[in-house]
């Protein structure tokens, strides 16, 4: 998941920044609240704290987390079929639900990845195709959100000590995550669930492009790590590993 898009996030930053007279100051009111947004509809009953619980026992039960995961994964099946209408329906909700807090940034959301405007799902699979990860797949949506943010929160700028290894035991973590979430039990709530954080994963890969770009990325850097902690993950407290996430 560390694939630049160079030309694709030039083209989409200026759709999302053009409007606004402080462009990083909208950017960075549009991911909180984009963020907000997809916790409450899709992140509901989703505890954090396991992910900070398997690290702290990682190393003990590296031998049976695959074993977990796959388990999990055959009675709950995280894959799915996309389509544009449930891409549109994402873009929607999330913009009608910005736009009571900021009415600016529900438009750039809208301007950038409504009817006939980029297709984040793209830029997506873009982004996860040298892990060799499904990009259709709610773990795989999950792990990449996980570790944009661990690559904000901890400055990783040389996204090549991030292995395709690494990546796959993200995915697997978040997998026997999922798997026990009684809410995503249909496959209609597995799709929302996917979508939603498949758009949040690319506004938050969005803004740290254009934070590290204007010059503003430390004050990005707090903001996201501010937002994570919240959901009860501190990820200054975390090392991406080829077993996942663990802690330091």
């Amino acid at each position: 998941m560390k694939k630049l898009l160079a030309l694709a996030t030039t083209a989409v930053l200026g759709l999302l920044l053009a409007p606004a007279t402080h462009a990083q100051d909208v950017y960075m009111d549009m991911f909180n609240s984009a963020n907000q947004a997809a916790v409450s509809m899709s992140l509901v009953n989703i505890n954090n704290a396991a992910v900070m619980a398997s690290t702290r026992n990682a190393s003990a039960k590296r031998g049976a987390a695959g074993s977990t995961a796959s388990a999990a994964s055959r009675k709950v099946s995280l894959a799915y079929t996309p389509s544009a209408a449930l891409r549109q329906q994402t873009v929607q909700d999330m913009s009608r639900q910005m736009q009571a807090s900021n009415p600016s940034a529900a438009q750039a959301l809208t301007n950038a990845f409504g009817p006939g405007k980029s297709d984040y799902g793209q830029l997506f699979t873009e982004l996860v195709k040298e892990s060799g990860l499904p990009a259709n797949n709610a773990a795989t949506a999950f792990a990449a959100y996980l570790e944009i943010g661990y690559i904000v929160v901890n400055n990783v700028l040389d996204q090549r000590s991030i292995t395709p290894a690494m990546d796959r035991a993200l995915q697997r973590q978040t997998a026997g995550l999922l798997a026990q979430n009684k809410t995503l039990t249909s496959p209609a709530a597995i799709a929302k669930f996917r979508e939603t954080t498949k758009l949040q994963a690319i506004l938050l890969y969005l803004g740290w492009q254009n934070a590290q770009k204007t010059g503003k990325a430390s004050q990005f850097r707090s903001t996201i790590a501010e937002q994570f902690r919240k959901q009860g993950l501190d990820l200054s407290l975390v090392k991406l590993t080829t077993q996942g996430l663990e802690k330091k």
